[in-house]
């Protein structure tokens, strides 16, 4: 099996740990693709209706913002806080998840394909990422509409999805979403 998979790094992240997996762990393993998970994961909340409980969309957007602020700053794997960083799960707990989501993942794998990388790779990156942010902090004001902010938070997701694969088509669609968010904005900051 190979690495460049995320059920690859799933089953190396298995095999390289013991006991308790951390945060950390997870980090080192994905590297800089860690990145893309940590792009989806509140966008993923933001779209969800978890979206539609008042500050949800403001925290979403601000923590994509600081998300989006470490890749455009080239890093290469996402800093978190030590706290969050020495959390930890046990290692059964880890390859039980890790079987149980494997034939999921390998699906949702088989859409997703290394193809038009250039916008995956820096500098292009770094400069989708900013964009990215911009369009984050946009999901604080449109929060005063329901569900308004479900559009930059599934374009985010989109395009966290590309970039965790490389799949620079579904970067570029990301993208396309991420820009109708300027014409949603102006459409709910001039009814307000």
């Amino acid at each position: 099996m190979t690495n460049s998979t995320i059920t690859g790094f799933l089953d190396k992240l298995v095999e390289d740990t013991e006991r308790t997996v951390t945060v950390e762990d997870v980090v080192s393993t994905f590297k800089e693709r860690g990145f893309g998970p940590l792009l989806m994961i509140p966008s993923l909340i933001a779209l969800l209706p978890t979206g539609a409980i008042p500050g949800v969309p403001s925290i979403c957007g601000i923590t994509l913002f600081l998300v989006c602020i470490q890749l455009a700053a080239g890093r290469n794997h996402p800093w978190l806080p030590k706290a969050l960083r020495e959390r930890a799960i046990d290692h059964d707990k880890l390859q039980k998840a890790a079987n149980k989501s494997r034939p999921y993942i390998k699906r949702m794998e088989s859409l997703f394909r290394s193809r038009f990388t250039q916008l995956a790779e820096q500098p292009m990156r770094s400069i989708i990422a900013a964009f990215s942010g911009i369009v984050a902090l946009c999901m604080i004001p449109l929060e005063l509409m329901p569900f308004a902010a479900a559009l930059p938070a599934g374009a985010i997701a989109l395009t966290a999805i590309g970039i965790t694969y490389r799949d620079g088509v579904v970067i570029a669609i990301g993208l396309i979403a991420q820009s109708c968010t300027g014409f949603l904005l102006y459409q709910v900051v001039t009814m307000v």
